[in-house]
């Protein structure tokens, strides 16, 4: 979903060649370890849908916590003329708000809800004896 180009909001080209060193085989476990961290706060969505999206049709919020996670992984590497405190802040910001996203605080338009497993739409009762008291 995450492509290397996507981070021109948030990271000079110039600084993620640096990073990178002609490698974007680091760039890309970034981007992977971005996207498996998001899935896991995200999963009473979806995933295959909104993590299949391509251009202009991937949902820009998503992409959004995306690009700062991924950034914060990716600048781990290496620390040449980027604020850390900020991107540390941005990171933190995008866990905060996938939680919300998460505890169901916040709902994200157009988002669609995982399906459920089947027969998980079923109700089962769980009861016991009555209270027994004993006096001695």
């Amino acid at each position: 979903m995450l492509l290397k180009t996507d981070f021109k909001t948030h990271i000079y080209a110039e600084l993620i060649d640096a990073i990178t060193r002609a490698d974007d085989s680091i760039i890309e476990e970034a981007i992977k370890s971005a996207e498996s961290q998001a899935k896991g706060y995200l999963s009473r969505f979806d995933i295959d849908a909104l993590f299949s999206t391509t251009g202009t049709d991937r949902d820009s919020m998503l992409m959004m916590y995306l690009k700062d996670l991924a950034c914060w992984h990716f600048i781990l590497l290496g620390n040449p003329n980027i604020h850390m405190e900020v991107v540390k802040e941005r990171y933190n910001d995008a866990i905060k708000e996938l939680g919300k996203i998460q505890s169901g605080k916040v709902v994200p338009h157009g988002w669609p809800p995982a399906t459920s497993p089947e027969g998980a739409d079923t109700y089962f009762h769980v009861s016991s004896a009555p209270k027994r008291e004993t006096r001695y």
